[in-house]
């Protein structure tokens, strides 16, 4: 597959393409890691009262290090269309939480009636760096609800490749990409979107690999995310020690599904 900004130009097929060698995961810190958000998210069954005073005051005690604070608000749009009559649309929000963020913009924190986020921006450190700032951010927020049941949990790594040359064969720099029909009477495209849900059966949780041909940050450069969100549900039963612990065991997974994607001419552009 050919690819210019903007447009793709594939090889014959329809089909999702993807290496079925091995995987042996190595635990390596590129040098140029092109992570642009690192985000770990935990919910919880949202309490019955709509009451944010508790969330507020939460709020306020991290002015601190979070200076920056915007609502958080829930739209709901609703139809109806009566017998006979043109339908109507109605509008209503409910503020759900806050925005917090750092001054530099490098963290954000969101703060919901149910559950909480953490984005780390680029440029990335560490896992163990941004587990450590996120984990006592979690335990105060669980101080606000203490008898609430946590629901899911997930990591969401968003990567972006930036390639530079145009233009370029994908496969040469992903192991998963979107083909289409050598067949169809025009070729271009001007965008192209992959998403993949694959349930991880031994972790008993989700995988979603998202890629998508994004504007060039650099000139004469190609950019291309590589989105993985995985996540499980269903944790009611657990204590706050299981879930951080389980989130490490999505991080390993998480590794392991990028270095999946990726061939060695990315390592080596991401290395450098």
């Amino acid at each position: 597959m050919r690819v210019l900004y903007n447009k793709f130009y594939v090889a014959p097929g329809s089909q999702l393409v993807a290496d079925d060698s091995p995987v042996t995961l190595q635990s390596k810190r590129y040098k140029s890691a092109p992570i642009t958000e690192a985000v770990i998210e935990i919910r919880l069954q949202p309490p019955a009262s709509p009451d944010l005073s508790t969330l507020e005051g939460l709020a306020r005690s991290l002015e601190r290090d979070f200076p920056k604070r915007l609502p958080m608000h829930l739209v709901e749009v609703s139809v109806t269309a009566p017998e006979n009559q043109a339908p109507s649309e109605t509008f209503s929000q409910a503020q759900i939480g806050f925005r917090l963020t750092k001054a530099d913009d490098s963290r954000v924190l969101q703060l919901r009636r149910d559950g909480l986020a953490y984005s780390h921006l680029a440029p990335y450190t560490e896992w163990g760096h941004f587990r450590a700032e996120a984990e006592p951010l979690w335990q105060k927020y669980r101080a606000v609800y203490p008898d609430a049941k946590p629901t899911r949990c997930a990591l969401r790594y968003i990567n972006r490749i930036d390639i530079p040359q145009i233009p370029i064969e994908i496969e040469d720099y992903f192991q998963t990409y979107p083909m289409i029909s050598k067949k169809l009477p025009q070729q271009d495209t001007v965008g192209v979107t992959l998403e993949v849900q694959m349930p991880q059966r031994d972790l008993d949780c989700m995988a979603v690999i998202r890629q998508l041909l994004v504007g060039p940050v650099k000139p004469n450069h190609i950019s291309i995310v590589l989105d993985v969100d995985i996540f499980r549900m269903g944790i009611e039963s657990w204590s706050d020690s299981e879930i951080w612990a389980f989130l490490d065991r999505l991080r390993v997974r998480k590794n392991e599904i990028f270095e999946a994607c990726i061939t060695d001419r990315t390592r080596e552009l991401i290395d450098q």
